[in-house]
């Protein structure tokens, strides 16, 4: 398939071409009909814009659904005499009589909420805010769409103490959470790893600050600048192709998108009790509208200090069977984290709007995410000759060295997006164009690891408790000057990507027979580059042993697991080594392979094109069409031949194929509250950057290790279907969804014995597998207790279930072998139980996730799994007036580690240990 599919050039010219036959053509058969346009802002009882009410012209299947400004538009309603119902979830619907002339602009305002004296309705069921606020936005959004989405409003945002935009978005159905020292980093989407996901800022992609992968670390975007999470489960033709996973917008506020002026100001300390000590986060929003209302600015900022600490405990290479005994073969790490992360991000909108049919926006967001760590590591030296098991947890280990090392390293990660569009209306007719860029790195500018080791001694270890495994024996008397200096490893980093975005989309309104309905075409063009670059700098000791951690000793209680627990005072050795630089021999060799092995340059280029449609037919909406999107590859890096006397050759290699993504997607409309959903749509994922980058190291002894450019992408067929049910009686919505998925040509990375060039040794590569498939359910359950009698009727219920069955085919690498998908966890649910009244909320809540396959190893006891996580926490608030209020938030209350476990064995991998922690503050609006 990927033969026939024209060139970029050829595709370009195809799609231009489509577009202005489409246009002419389109527009010249509506220019003889006898319609007029109606259009018009809809806003609830306070005047805030409502998205996604529905404007339906009574007795037609005309109908349209308002924008996030409350702005909706119909371009080709025949001239006549119309009943207009607008209806939005949480309040009572209203028909507005109107008198549509051919040839002009009917304006029609609608003020939901308000009695028809224009004035507030008192019953507090009409009245929607605090957390009902942005179900309400929520579940209307989702309810209108075309296709099937999840919405986390700005309203919902902050109603769970989530710290970044990844824990908000663990609150949807089908979303886990990968976690970095027990806080949401990536998000995997029904069991898909967080690569196969696209991630947007206002319809921007969003690059990648990873080294290794195409993840977004949605962690550095502090949600407090979000208007809207939009999580998409189901392309359209008009979106980008690569999100098998599913496609994340993040849109921020805009000054359109509030009513009057905004000032928001919140304030708040952050507590960790492991850590013992208060960190801060502010954020603060203004904007409104002026110059008649044609202009508007607005801008948000965060500023986040958080500290926090760990204690980590890690197997090495897994755990076998010993006289009768399970015993771990190789090293005992037992870490101690002290960390401190600062989170501030930024954005602002300016949009002008010269007239009632012509938008133009200007629009920038910057994310910066500071990472400092500290980590404190004792690793006892272990293999299974030597060591005796007394039990599956206990035994002791002699002649082996015990080390002590430090991580002293920064990770600065910085996100930003600037953009430029607009949209204008021409009759039936919509243009809208877009040109961005967007930039993402990971700058490491310090990571400074000495390592010191001891003689040959002996020990013994008791991992009982997994939290607190004891290593006692004659290693504990050894003095400090036995540990000398074994090696000191200077890195510095820097990983860019950053990408440029051209788009231009039509959309004309017109009638397929006596059914109303749209056509939809556009380009796109996306130039993408990935920048690698490290100098990693490798040292030995030049002081003969002279230098041992008696110079450099921190005492710690933070650790009892071990006694003495033995440390390196980061401020000690830093001023040792940069005062002592005789101390010290730098090896060049190593440092060049360590410097350059990991380098590399890639650049992506994507044109794309597509046409679709939609036609609603009575209670059936149906929308199709198909997206062509062509690919061309280039990477360049380096071949490093040998480790003694190594040859260092630059290399490039380069790669284009294409892809047709068709899809369709229908929606029928059993009543006003009820409405199911069914979908096909073909997407991809291209291969990660690490792993299609041209790298090739080889050993002395001729085993290849290598990064592979002529991978394919992942491939998916995807099928949903789901019925929707939105109770009367009050706020809320029951839903059923099952979803399958057969993924083709996924990638992984495995040793292949014997597939060096020669045919006799190893080759370490990413691979193309067979297929994948992945089935799941997704069930949910959202309820506003409002019809109770008082004081129930502050009650509400949020809860969501999804289970996922899937199996991977390896191919040749792991022949006969069926495995989970590597991030697919089978069940994954949310929890919550909220009370809200007189402006007092408290929400209880549990996210639970599954274990699942983390890491692919060489065979069943080498892959390593991700164990159970399930977490509590509970939040509370109280509005002391209407612009001022006050809260506090409790993370994690029931203390949740983190496990890892080798597959076969169960043995544990990782053990991280964590404690709650808290927030509180006060928030102002006016």
């Amino acid at each position: 398939m990927n033969n026939m599919i024209p060139s970029p050039s050829a595709a370009r010219q195809t799609w231009l071409a489509l577009l202005v036959g489409i246009v002419l053509s389109v527009t010249a058969v509506q220019a003889q009909t006898a319609s007029g346009i109606l259009a018009g802002r809809v806003r609830d009882g306070s005047g805030n814009p409502l998205a996604s009410a529905r404007v339906a012209v009574v007795n037609t299947n005309l109908q349209a659904v308002t924008e996030r400004d409350g702005d909706y538009y119909l371009g080709t309603v025949p001239a006549g005499n119309y009943t207009v119902r607008v209806s939005y979830l949480g309040l009572p619907a209203r028909d507005e009589l109107v008198v549509v002339t051919a040839g002009e602009r009917t304006t029609l305002n609608v003020r939901l909420g308000v009695a028809d004296s224009d004035e507030v309705v008192q019953l507090e069921a009409m009245s929607i805010e605090g957390q009902r606020a942005g179900q309400a936005r929520a579940l209307n959004l989702q309810r209108a769409s075309e296709n099937l989405k999840e919405i986390v409003a700005a309203d919902a945002i902050g109603r769970f103490p989530d710290q970044n935009t990844a824990e908000a978005m663990q609150r949807l159905s089908g979303v886990a959470l990968e976690r970095d020292q027990g806080e949401g980093r990536f998000i995997s989407i029904r069991g898909m790893s967080a690569d196969l996901n696209n991630t947007q800022i206002n319809g921007v992609n969003v690059p990648s600050s990873e080294r290794n992968t195409r993840k977004v670390n949605l962690d550095t975007i502090p949600s407090e600048q979000l208007d809207s999470i939009e999580l998409t489960k189901a392309l359209t033709p008009d979106m980008d192709g690569d999100a098998i996973g599913g496609s994340v917008n993040l849109k921020t506020k805009t000054a359109f998108s509030q009513e009057g002026r905004i000032l928001n100001f919140s304030a708040e300390g952050q507590y960790n009790r492991f850590r013992d000590k208060w960190g801060h986060k502010y954020a603060t929003t203004m904007g409104g509208r002026f110059a008649d209302e044609r202009w508007g600015l607005l801008v948000a900022v965060s500023d986040q200090v958080r500290y926090f600490s760990s204690l980590d405990n890690e197997y090495a290479d897994g755990w076998e069977t010993k006289n009768g005994f399970s015993v771990p073969m190789a090293d005992l790490d037992i870490r101690e984290y002290h960390v401190r992360r600062i989170r501030r991000g930024g954005s602002f909108s300016l949009d002008y709007r010269p007239s009632a049919d012509d938008e133009l926006f200007l629009r920038g967001s910057y994310n910066h995410f500071s990472d400092f760590e500290h980590r404190f590591r004792m690793r006892f030296r272990s293999r299974t000759a030597n060591l005796t098991p007394s039990s599956d947890t206990a035994g002791t280990v002699t002649g082996r060295p015990v080390q002590t090392d430090l991580k002293d390293r920064t990770e600065d990660t910085n996100i930003w997006v600037l953009s430029t569009g607009g949209q204008h209306q021409r009759g039936s007719l919509r243009i809208d164009w877009l040109a961005a860029r967007s930039y993402a790195d990971l700058k490491d500018p310090y990571r400074f690891e000495p390592v010191f080791q001891s003689g040959n001694t002996s020990f013994a270890y008791d991992v009982s408790n997994e939290s607190r495994p004891v290593i006692t024996g004659a290693w504990a008397n050894l003095p400090l000057t036995n540990f000398r200096m074994n090696a000191l490893r200077l890195r510095h980093a820097n990983h860019s990507d950053e990408e440029s975005t051209f788009a231009l989309n039509l959309r004309g309104e017109r009638d397929w027979g006596q059914n109303p309905g749209y056509w939809k075409v556009g380009i796109k063009f996306r130039q993408r580059e990935k920048n690698v670059d490290t100098d990693d700098n490798r040292f030995t000791d030049a002081t003969g042993g002279a230098f041992t951690l008696a110079n450099v000793y921190r005492p710690s209680t933070f650790n009892a697991a071990s006694n003495p627990f033995l440390t390196v005072d980061p401020v000690a050795m830093n001023a040792y080594f940069r005062s002592n630089p005789g101390s010290f021999n730098r090896n060049a060799t190593t440092s060049a392979i360590g410097s350059l092995q990991e380098d590399y340059v890639s650049n992506e280029d994507v044109w794309a094109g597509y046409a679709m449609g939609s036609v609603t037919m009575d209670r059936f909406t149906l929308l199709g069409g198909v997206r062509v999107e062509s690919t061309s590859f280039k990477t360049n890096g380096w071949e490093i031949r040998g480790t003694v006397n190594p040859v260092f050759t630059r290399r490039n290699s380069s790669r284009s194929y294409a892809s047709v993504l068709p899809s369709v997607h229908g929606v029928y409309k059993i009543s006003d509250k009820a409405q199911w959903r069914a979908s096909y749509a073909k997407s991809i994922s291209r291969p990660n950057f690490a792993d299609s980058a041209f790298r090739v190291s080889i050993s002395d002894t001729n085993d290849y290790s290598q990064g592979n450019p002529q991978l394919k992408p992942y491939s998916a067929d995807n099928i949903d279907a789901s019925i929707e049910f939105y109770p009367g009686k009050s706020l809320g919505v029951i839903s059923f969804g099952a979803f399958a998925k057969r993924i083709d040509d996924f990638i992984f990375s495995q040793t292949i014995l014997g597939g060096a060039p020669n045919g006799v040794n190893n080759l370490t590569t990413p691979l193309n597998g067979k297929t994948a498939k992945i089935n799941g359910l997704e069930v949910t359950y959202q309820q506003q207790f409002a019809f109770l009698p008082a004081p129930f009727d502050g009650l509400g219920f949020f809860s969501n279930l999804t289970f996922t069955n899937g199996r991977a085919d390896l191919g040749d690498a792991r022949p006969g072998e069926r495995m989970p998908f590597a991030g697919q966890s089978k069940r994954i649910a949310n929890l919550a139980l909220s009370y809200e009244k007189h402006g007092f909320l408290l929400r209880a809540s549990l996210n639970f996730r599954s274990a699942y396959l983390n890491d692919i190893g060489g065979a069943p006891d080498e892959d390593v799994y991700v164990d159970r996580h399930q977490q509590i926490d509970v939040t509370t608030s109280y509005k002391i007036t209407s612009r001022v209020s006050v809260f506090a938030e409790f993370l994690n209350m029931n203390n949740r580690p983190y496990r890892a476990y080798y597959g076969e064995s169960g043995g544990t991998q990782k053990h991280e240990t964590y404690k709650w922690a808290a927030n509180t503050g006060i928030k102002l609006n006016f």
